[in-house]
């Protein structure tokens, strides 16, 4: 269908675009948007999930077995394995499928994630955040896992990807999982897998050709499980598909905001922004109305304000630029670096400037700091930060070591990066307090104990366990303890009006 040339915005309502020309769109200048698509990508990843753990158990097969008319045969057992001990693997890994490892990471923390996609997406820095194993040939891959997981879009590139040659790699005792696009798989293929059971069996929630006709082989096999599509088929997504239509079309043609979800999470932002200049002066890690800290929003950031003590600070005074081009260099570089960088903290405290200036830098001593171990990236200092060619290179320094949550800026400061304003303010705090310990123990002059690697990658792996990362434990103390401030100035301001008024009568 050709669009008129008015159209500038084209709204989907699915995970896919293969039923889109996007080409074309792009030839026209039309924007694409997904509507509610952290919905879709929630339900499906809810749904896969569901689908991985029952596959694996071998469900679906015992829907034959027969109820027992009168006692229990204990000698029966399926020949299913949990998900704790399964090879899985997976083509892609976009929004949903990131979603998807990140579910079966937390029912199997430690079970086999492979996955494929073309070297060019490979991104270490999820590998590193879901402990995934790499692979470069689908077709090995396939050769090594208990369940392949199409999760990759419908295009000239992946039809078929799930091909003959991939399908028969396959152990007999594998199975495959679709819930991606029909035309990934090669049907014919498939079907035949499955008649000579080289394959332990299919679950399928698309299909090519689809609607699958009456007639079709596949509806005639046992060891095929058809499913009618339905991943996203939940109230809840198509209510959230409809209300995020309206905040897509304001945010487009900027008429506003008055999406609620989107002014609340700016709220969020402002505060947890505020409460986090004004720790950095409670404990004595500000320079003044110096340093920079922003949080990730919208195409741009929230940040500093400039000429403002930290302690001053409220929500209502965050900016989008902030009036220190060296702020907007910095922090401009560093969100480039990688997408899911959602909030940066930049600092000179004492003792994090005197280890920028240790030729050998930060040494990971103590176990506060495994937050920091193999993390620490260092940027040669090139002198003050207000030429914007700096900015490439900035980025190059952070995307230099996967997993960074520290750039050592030698001779100049440090700059905290994560994926919240309360993981990045804590994992600053620690950063000042190693780098005081590596201090202090250089001072005494003798010879240092440093932990072996073994040992700190362990503490490492441990710090950053769902219930204990950066952030996780200490924030909401942290939040409650700056609120109790805030009573107690107005409490004092409140105090010193009411002595003023006596003051005044008295001496009137």
């Amino acid at each position: 269908m050709q669009l008129s040339s008015s159209i500038k915005l084209l709204i989907t309502m699915s995970a896919g675009l293969d039923q889109i020309n996007t080409g074309a769109s792009k030839g026209q200048g039309i924007a694409i948007h997904h509507s509610g698509r952290d919905a879709i990508t929630q339900h499906v990843a809810q749904y896969e999930m569901a689908l991985i753990v029952l596959t694996l158990r071998d469900a679906f097969n015992q829907l034959k077995v027969p109820f027992p008319s009168s006692g229990w045969n204990l000698n029966w057992n399926c020949e299913g394995i949990p998900a704790t001990d399964a090879k899985i693997a997976v083509i892609g890994m976009g929004l949903i499928g990131q979603a998807l490892v990140k579910q079966v990471r937390a029912v199997a923390p430690n079970t086999n994630i492979m996955y494929h996609v073309p070297a060019i997406f490979r991104d270490v820095n999820v590998e590193q955040e879901y402990k995934l194993n790499y692979w470069s040939d689908i077709k090995q891959m396939a050769a090594e896992c208990d369940i392949l997981v199409p999760m990759c879009p419908l295009n000239k590139h992946t039809e078929h990807i799930v091909s003959r040659e991939v399908l028969a790699m396959l152990k007999p005792s594998a199975s495959l999982l679709n819930i991606a696009r029909g035309g990934v798989v090669d049907t014919d293929a498939l079907v035949e897998a499955l008649e000579n059971r080289s394959i332990k069996c299919a679950v399928l929630d698309t299909t090519f050709p689809e609607p699958l006709p009456k007639d079709h082989k596949l509806w005639t096999l046992d060891n095929c499980y058809i499913f009618p599509h339905f991943a996203t088929n939940t109230v809840a997504v198509r209510k959230a598909l409809v209300e995020d239509i309206q905040s897509i079309v304001e945010e487009f043609y900027g008429l506003g905001h008055s999406d609620k979800k989107l002014r609340q999470f700016e709220k969020e932002l402002r505060y947890d922004l505020a409460v986090a200049h004004r720790l950095t002066a409670k404990y004595n890690m500000d320079m003044l109305v110096w340093n920079h800290i922003s949080a990730r929003f919208k195409n741009g950031c929230l940040v500093t304000p400039g000429r403002m003590l930290w302690s001053q600070i409220r929500p209502r005074d965050l900016v989008f630029s902030s009036s220190n081009v060296t702020a907007d260099i910095i922090h401009d570089a560093i969100y480039a670096a990688h997408r899911d960088i959602g909030a940066i903290i930049h600092l000179h405290t004492p003792a994090a400037l005197a280890v920028s200036c240790l030729q050998e830098g930060f040494v990971p001593l103590t176990q506060d700091a495994a937050y920091f171990y193999k993390k620490v990236a260092t940027y040669e200092w090139d002198g003050v930060s207000d030429d914007t060619s700096e900015g490439p290179k900035i980025t190059a320094a952070v995307q230099s070591l996967p997993g960074c949550n520290v750039l050592l800026m030698q001779n100049h400061g440090f700059v905290c990066l994560g994926k919240t304003i309360r993981e990045v303010w804590v994992l600053a705090y620690y950063f000042e307090r190693c780098c005081e310990v590596q201090l202090r123990v250089m001072q005494t002059g003798a010879k240092i104990s440093i932990p072996s690697e073994q040992v700190m990658a362990k503490a490492a792996e441990a710090s950053y366990l769902p219930d204990f990362a950066p952030g996780v434990c200490e924030w909401d103390a942290l939040c409650e303890e700056i609120g109790t401030m805030e009573v107690r100035e107005q409490e004092t301001n409140m105090l010193r009006m009411r002595r003023n008024e006596f003051s005044f009568v008295t001496n009137f």
